[in-house]
Order: structure tokens, then C-alpha cells, then sequence
């Protein structure tokens, strides 16, 4: 007799009742009586995933905008503290200040930031090169994680993906532990990621199943549960990238994506 995983529930069934009769589904290879119990296998295990390393969180930002801008750009400190000033009264952005005095470029900018954070930067992107990028995620969890995949090399298994500043260092961490590629995150200017995002939503996807994508921590389970009642035997994945917690799902060369929000399991839902 075969027990369902689900500690708090007693069902047990005859194994081959369970593996060819088609009775509830296994998740990571643990068999689990119905939907029911599958969400609440998920909602415990998303709720005991530990917090993210703060050292991760924090390694993305070095010096200041301002004294990168003077010295990459030649600003003197007189601007550039005058332009730190109009960023605590009206809350605009400094990079953002300067370029409506004429001061900077938009690239000037992008450069600074891409030093700060220790990463590259890309002016223009290739529509073509991101019709023809990995990883096939839905739109809504791309715009979520704020990544779109642009380049890749299957061979080397690595990607590059487009990104606005700050870098979102933990989506990029999740998608490189799920997806088991080196990842590069390159910044685009703010107003060039949405674009690539609607550009990289409408590339075709025949692996990809789209089950439920931003979810909150009562839907997300259920999307679980309804992919495994499909496909019967699923591989679950999952990493945090708050505030979400990024759930990938595999089974007969599918995949399907929920991003759910983390704070609703921290709280108790």
C-alpha cells in the first residue's frame, strides 16, 4: 500500500492503483492522493523555504551615481551636490536630473549605472536576436522579475538577459539555479525593457505551458495542483526571489512558471 505524502492525511492505496490506475500524482516522485493535498504539500513547502543570504541582496551596489558621474562624465562636485539636493526635495532620480539639465546623456547614465553594479550595458538590442532567445517564460513573470532573456549559447549553456538598474540580482540568482545556465544580466535604459518584454511574449512557445504565472499564496497552489493532475508526474523547483518565490514545473517536456508571492506564506496563509 502506498501512503499519500501529505503527512496529515491517511490515504493509502495499492501501488498499482496508483501508478497505472491514474489516482492522484506525484510530485518529485512522492505520491499524493488528490489536488487538495497537493496544495497543501506546496503551500507547506513554499512556506519553509529559508530567507534569502542578505550579503546576496547587498553585493550589487558600489560607489555612488554622482561620483561616478564625475568621474566619467567630468561633473564638478558643486553639480553634482546641487543635483542630490533636487533628488531629496522632489525625489527625482539624479541620473534623471542631470540629463534634463543637458548636463549628461542618456548613455552617460546607463554607463555610470553599469559601473556601480558591475555589470555591462547594451544601447540597443537586436529584435531579432530576442525573437530567437531561451527560456520561453510567460509575460507576466518576465515583467515581474524584471529579465528578459535576449541571447544565449546553447553549448556553453549561457544567457544573457536585459535589465533596468538596479540589477534584480535575485531574479537573476533564481533563473540561474533553475535553469542551471550562467547568467549575465545587461542594463537597458528604462524605456527599453518594456519593449523587449512585449518582444520576447510574442516569440511562439511549444514546450511552455502558462498555468497561472503572478499568483498569490492561495491561487499559486492551485495552479500547482491542476499542472500535476494533468501531467500525473511533475519535478518541482522553486527559489526565492522576493518578494516572490519562483516555482518551475517539469514533466513529459513541459514547463510551466508561477511566480507567487512570498509575504502571503510568511504571514500564514
Amino acid at each position: 500500500m502506498v501512503p499519500c505524502a501529505r503527512s496529515a492525511c491517511s490515504r493509502r492505496l495499492p501501488d498499482w492503483l496508483t501508478t497505472h490506475g491514474r489516482v492522484g500524482m506525484f510530485i518529485d516522485g512522492r505520491w499524493l492522493c488528490s489536488t487538495r493535498c497537493v496544495e497543501a504539500a506546496v503551500t507547506q513547502r513554499i512556506s519553509g523555504l529559508p530567507p534569502v543570504e542578505p550579503a546576496y541582496i547587498q553585493g550589487w551596489r558600489a560607489m555612488k551615481l554622482g561620483s561616478l558621474l564625475m568621474q566619467q562624465a567630468g561633473l564638478t562636485r558643486e553639480v553634482v551636490e546641487a543635483a542630490v539636493a533636487e533628488q531629496e526635495r522632489l525625489g527625482v532620480p539624479i541620473g534623471r536630473t542631470l540629463q534634463a539639465l543637458g548636463l549628461v546623456s542618456a548613455e552617460d547614465v546607463l554607463r555610470a549605472l553599469a559601473t556601480q553594479a558591475g555589470v555591462r550595458y547594451l544601447t540597443a538590442v537586436n529584435p531579432s536576436v530576442v525573437a530567437h532567445s531561451p527560456g520561453g517564460l510567460p509575460r507576466d513573470v518576465v515583467k515581474a522579475l524584471g529579465v528578459v532573456p535576449i541571447a544565449a549559447n546553447q553549448r556553453r549553456r549561457e544567457m544573457q538577459v536585459a535589465c533596468t538598474a538596479p540589477v534584480p540580482g535575485l531574479a537573476v540568482r533564481a533563473l540561474t539555479r533553475l535553469t542551471d545556465w550562467a547568467v549575465e544580466p545587461l542594463l537597458v535604459a528604462d524605456d527599453t525593457l518594456p519593449r523587449l518584454v512585449e518582444l520576447y511574449a510574442s516569440r511562439p512557445s511549444t514546450r511552455h505551458i502558462i498555468i497561472g504565472a503572478v499568483c498569490d499564496a492561495l491561487s499559486g497552489p492551485a495552479c500547482v495542483a491542476q499542472f500535476a493532475k494533468r501531467r500525473r508526474r511533475v519535478k518541482m523547483t522553486q527559489e526565492r526571489c522576493d518578494p516572490y518565490v519562483w516555482v518551475r514545473l517539469n514533466a513529459d517536456g513541459a514547463t510551466a512558471d508561477v511566480l507567487m508571492a512570498m509575504p502571503e506564506f510568511e504571514r500564514g496563509f
